[in-house]
């Protein structure tokens, strides 16, 4: 069946999906006209090619002119060719013999359709005409069709008289047709064909068995990041123990001094790699105490530029270890902020050291702030590796690292971006990444709210600075 559905325009049905081949029985012409009628009025509006196969009660000419006293606008659709009105004669019997080339008739009609930029078939025919002794003949034809139209941007409605049918005829017909549609006092109802039933069974059961399975996988992997995050808190608490008495080490050797200038090299190694390792240390703590909601802001009134301050000082050593220039803008007026100080620095502060390590030696990074509307904007851009966009919406979550490789060699676990994002939400701000791909560097920008607009939004911006 195709997935594509139209409005069926009968109430009881609604919604089908293109390949549905349904029934109905009636007793009088106006049932007929109760469903037919707004059947082709929703084909007509969805842009459907339409054919009315018609037969007693309600002949061609009848059909016609309730379409058109339904629809200001048939003209148009009869001018388009996307209505026809048959008699049962001309479209069922040649000869006075069913003819055997019906179903290749409809499927002409549906690949006509879909040639002329239609969307689709909509058809019903009238079995009125239909003799006892035609009775099999028909239900094989039935059944072929039930087996075509499931595939076929075909939407088809056929009609069975009740007066001209037997117990066991009703049977034959649901058995054909995927539904079917009835008059019980005085409203249409639906009618389930037992394979459709037992269809729509399995596919509840099938849907009960994925909940649960999706609530079962849920709870695991709850419990699984539970784990984890005791286990970071746990680890990072038992790094920082030791890192202390390694670092008070290395600044005894630095006091005493020596003359033998290899010992000095070894003890300048090991007092970078414990600061790179502290600050590793220092991000697992903060993400475990994001994850488990125990960071407080300290909230005060500060000003952007003392925010820019504070983090140019914590990144200026990487930034002038890698012989980065660093470009700056700022508003000439105070833009006022309700954070806390710490940790808008830090979030500046891991965007700018993140900058200096992805890019090769003597680059360019651009720090700029700037005042709209009721929020302060904070832009880092750099010459690095950039990012690819299949990355740039993953770049935020915990423990991603795009493929960097001129990074890693200066550490990191993938945690540095994710405690942006989790301090700035905190903030009630927004973090955004761009990049033109691998190679093209990157941009990022923090959007926070401010307490006052400034009186004057110009900004400070220097000559170097590209556009």
């Amino acid at each position: 069946m195709i997935e594509r559905s139209s409005d069926s325009g009968i109430q009881a049905v609604g919604q089908v999906p293109l390949g549905t081949h349904f029934c109905q029985f009636y007793r009088t012409k106006q049932d007929l006209i109760d469903t037919l009628v707004p059947f082709f009025m929703a084909g007509l509006r969805n842009g459907e090619l339409c054919m009315w196969v018609t037969s007693q009660p309600l002949e061609a000419a009848e059909a016609e002119a309730l379409l058109a006293a339904a629809m200001p606008e048939f003209s148009e659709y009869v001018a388009k060719r996307q209505i026809e009105i048959w008699d049962y004669r001309d479209w069922y019997l040649i000869n006075g013999e069913t003819s055997a080339g019906v179903l290749n008739g409809w499927i002409e009609r549906e690949e006509r359709a879909c040639r002329e930029g239609f969307s689709g078939l909509r058809l019903t025919g009238n079995t009125f005409w239909l003799e006892p002794g035609a009775w099999d003949a028909f239900m094989s034809y039935e059944r072929a069709v039930n087996e075509a139209f499931c595939q076929r941007e075909i939407i088809a409605l056929c009609s069975y008289c009740l007066d001209r049918c037997q117990a066991e005829d009703v049977i034959d017909v649901c058995s054909h047709h995927q539904f079917a549609l009835a008059r019980r006092h005085g409203n249409w109802e639906l009618m389930e064909s037992s394979s459709l039933k037992i269809a729509k069974d399995d596919l509840a059961r099938l849907n009960a068995e994925l909940e649960q399975r999706v609530t079962e996988r849920t709870a695991e992997l709850e419990t699984a990041l539970q784990g984890r995050d005791e286990f970071l808190a746990l680890l990072a608490h038992e790094l920082r123990n030791p890192l202390a008495p390694i670092r008070n080490a290395t600044q005894v050797i630095r006091m005493l001094g020596t003359p033998d200038p290899n010992l000095g090299r070894a003890r300048d190694v090991i007092d970078r790699q414990v600061t790179q390792l502290s600050r590793l240390v220092d991000d697992l703590l903060d993400v475990s105490r994001v994850t488990h909601g125990r960071v407080e802001l300290r909230r005060e009134e500060i000003e952007l530029a003392t925010v820019v301050t504070h983090a140019v000082e914590t990144s200026r050593p990487l930034i002038d270890s890698r012989r980065h220039t660093l470009i700056l803008s700022l508003p000439l007026e105070p833009v006022r902020l309700d954070a806390d100080l710490a940790r808008l620095s830090q979030v500046v502060g891991n965007l700018l050291n993140n900058a200096a390590k992805y890019m090769d030696e003597g680059g360019r990074i651009w720090l700029s702030a700037e005042c709209g509307e009721g929020e302060a904007t904070i832009r880092v851009r750099d010459e690095g590796v950039g990012i690819a966009p299949e990355m740039l919406a993953r770049v935020f979550d915990l423990f991603t690292q795009a493929d960097r490789s001129l990074a890693r060699s200066q550490g990191g676990l993938g945690i540095g971006l994710a405690l942006v994002r989790s301090l700035v939400d905190l903030h009630g701000g927004s973090v955004r990444a761009f990049s033109g791909g691998v190679g093209q560097g990157s941009e990022f920008t923090v959007t926070l709210p401010v307490q006052g607009v400034p009186a004057s939004r110009r900004g400070r911006e220097a000559a170097t600075l590209p556009s």
